[in-house]
């Protein structure tokens, strides 16, 4: 390792590591300030995503077809798949702050835009880029966040932030629900009537704005700001975050000089810089980690997100079984609603019956569920020394309950089951906490991107999988996800303890 020092005759031996620089600025309102500011960025990510599917649900003027709403919901995962990489690129190249203003600004702009779309074909195009560039604030903010914290409290401010994902889709839900309940129409032109679904695009789009706005005043990460050779940089954001920390000014902080890693930047085309920094992740000693951990991920993400699309439904077959006196676990009311149903086979290509709302218990499902799992997710974040273990008995919790929920006998037990065999999302924080510790600060931006892309990946195969799998072979497809799910576990046991001390910056 090269050390590079700040500054004129300073023997290289006073020089600090970045950890120990970092941990020298404290912990105190910058880091508090940017952490919210983040988990407001995570906060309009999910309602954003999670939101659009109620939009699409109640825009009766646009009279979609079953077939044309699957088209319109997708899109924002075949987004996620195909720029996640670029973003990762970007967020190591020119910083992970300017990727969170430009890519929140122009977000905002085009899920604005989307208010006034006169047709779907319009809606979802826009809709499409939108989240090709909003995609970038999930692996961006945890990045900015983990190298502007100091160790100490950086998995926890992780931990608080994912609180903040989780409660999107019940956000999403709540504010949709006093919304769609309105009634009014206003001519636009070209035909196009501002309906509620509309001003429902816009309030989901202001979290956005308001974190493009925010996170404006803070610094871009000090380690990329001293891997990319602008090393005074570097060193005076460092004595920014001392002085608001500890409320003294700059001059006060010790460090003088930082010894970090010599990157030594070529000029070279566009694919072959991309392939520069991804490859060393998937060769060694990193291939073993990132296959762990993109495993890890991958089963998370299908598990939480491929399932919470259809714990609505769920939720109905409990409410239909109730009014019929059918009695059974999820699967059994599953088999009944299909048998119930059978002469009656719906049309894909033919206009649904539209009401314009959404239903009471969709609400109060993603309310409850969501705000469990981010209250847990708060109290585990006093648990951040213990990551490993934490991780591992959130998958094992999930894989015992996936089992339970075809043992139960009823209904209530088998879907509080359920709830908590989606209880995966809960890693989503501890695995973000892990890219950041066990991969050199020039490619965390890149890992935590690939990372984000392979669990939208997993959760665009898993939902069509579900959706297939649950009516068809219910209590089977139930066995073999928890032996999936476990299996994640038994890897996430062969993570690196805590004891010991990571330093990214010399890997």
């Amino acid at each position: 390792m090269t050390a590079i020092t700040m500054g004129d005759n300073v023997n290289n031996n006073d020089a600090s590591n970045y950890e120990e620089a970092l941990e020298k600025t404290g912990n105190g309102p910058y880091n508090m300030l940017l952490a919210s500011t983040c988990s407001l960025i995570l906060l309009a990510l999910g309602m954003d995503l999670f939101g659009f599917s109620l939009v699409v649900t109640a825009a009766c003027d646009l009279q979609l077809t079953v077939s044309q709403m699957a088209i319109l919901t997708s899109l924002p995962f075949i987004g996620i798949l195909l720029v996640s990489y670029i973003w990762g690129y970007i967020s190591d190249t020119r910083g992970r702050r300017f990727s969170l203003v430009l890519c929140m600004q122009v977000s905002f702009v085009l899920s604005t835009l989307c208010s006034i779309c006169p047709t779907w074909h319009i809606l979802g195009l826009v809709k499409f880029i939108s989240v090709c560039f909003s995609c970038a604030a999930n692996s961006a903010s945890y990045t900015l966040v983990g190298e502007s914290c100091n160790m100490k409290n950086r998995s926890k401010y992780m931990l608080l932030m994912t609180c903040l994902l989780l409660l999107s889709p019940a956000a999403a839900g709540v504010v949709t629900y006093p919304i769609l309940k309105l009634k009014f129409e206003s001519a636009m032109w070209f035909g196009v009537m501002f309906t509620p679904w509309r001003l429902l695009i816009i309030v989901l789009a202001l979290p956005s704005g308001i974190g493009a706005l925010a996170i404006c005043f803070f610094h871009e990460s000090p380690i990329f700001l001293a891997n990319s050779g602008r090393e005074e940089e570097a060193l005076d954001v460092l004595r920014s975050i001392y002085a608001i920390n500890h409320r003294k000014s700059k001059e006060e902080y010790e460090v003088k000089t930082l010894k970090v890693k010599d990157q030594c930047l070529k000029k070279q085309s566009l694919v072959r810089a991309i392939y520069e920094q991804s490859a060393p992740l998937f060769r060694p000693p990193l291939l073993w980690r990132t296959l762990q951990l993109f495993y890890i991920v991958a089963v998370v993400y299908i598990t939480n997100n491929s399932f919470l699309v259809w714990l609505a439904h769920v939720m109905n077959l409990v409410r239909l079984a109730m009014e019929r006196s059918a009695t059974g676990n999820i699967c059994e009311l599953i088999s009944h609603d299909k048998i119930h149903n059978a002469n009656h086979p719906q049309n894909s290509t033919a206009p649904r019956v539209c009401v314009g709302n959404i239903e009471d218990n969709v609400v109060l499902a993603l309310v409850i569920s969501q705000t469990i799992f981010a209250i847990l997710n708060f109290a585990l974040s006093y648990l951040s020394h213990r990551r490993k273990a934490v991780l591992t008995s959130i998958l094992c919790l999930s894989a015992l309950s996936g089992s339970l929920l075809n043992l139960t006998p009823e209904a209530i037990s088998s879907v509080f089951f359920f709830m908590i065999f989606t209880c995966t999302c809960l890693c989503m924080g501890i695995l973000a906490s892990f890219f950041v510790d066990l991969y050199p600060p020039s490619y965390r931006g890149m890992v935590a991107c690939l990372s984000i892309m392979v669990g939208r990946g997993s959760s665009f195969v898993g939902i069509n999988i579900v959706g297939n799998l649950l009516f068809n072979h219910c209590q089977l497809m139930f066995y073999m996800w928890s032996l999936l799910v476990l299996s994640s576990a038994v890897l996430a046991w062969f993570l690196p303890p805590e004891k010991v001390k990571i330093k990214p910056s010399t890997v």
